[in-house]
């Protein structure tokens, strides 16, 4: 039996709300809700349905975030990023160690 229009709707707004769901937790309170990260093998992504369609869903969950969400394949993995640029209060705790240009750690 072929699914419904509805039954298509309703699948693709619970995989917004698994993939907000995951970007939300990847969040770090002490970087005030920036450098949101999701990475899964792509196995899992491709469990979740065609690609094509988690990315927009990605997409969606980030919209509701308010990230600039980005997403990309790359060695076996299917990963989610949010792009947006980092008042620089939350950039400079953020910097790894050692690479600040005043050469503080």
């Amino acid at each position: 039996m072929p699914t419904t229009r509805e039954e298509r709707r309703r699948g693709f707004q619970d995989l917004v709300e698994l993939l907000e769901t995951l970007m939300r937790d990847s969040l770090r309170e002490e970087l005030g809700g920036y450098y949101g990260n999701v990475t899964m093998p792509l196995q899992r992504a491709a469990g979740l349905g065609p690609i094509s369609t988690t990315r927009r869903a990605a997409r969606t969950a980030g919209e509701r975030l308010g990230w600039d969400t980005y997403t990309y394949l790359v060695d076996g993995m299917f990963i989610i990023r949010d792009r947006r640029r980092a008042p620089e209060e939350i950039r400079l705790p953020a910097v790894p160690a050692g690479s600040r240009p005043d050469g503080t750690l």
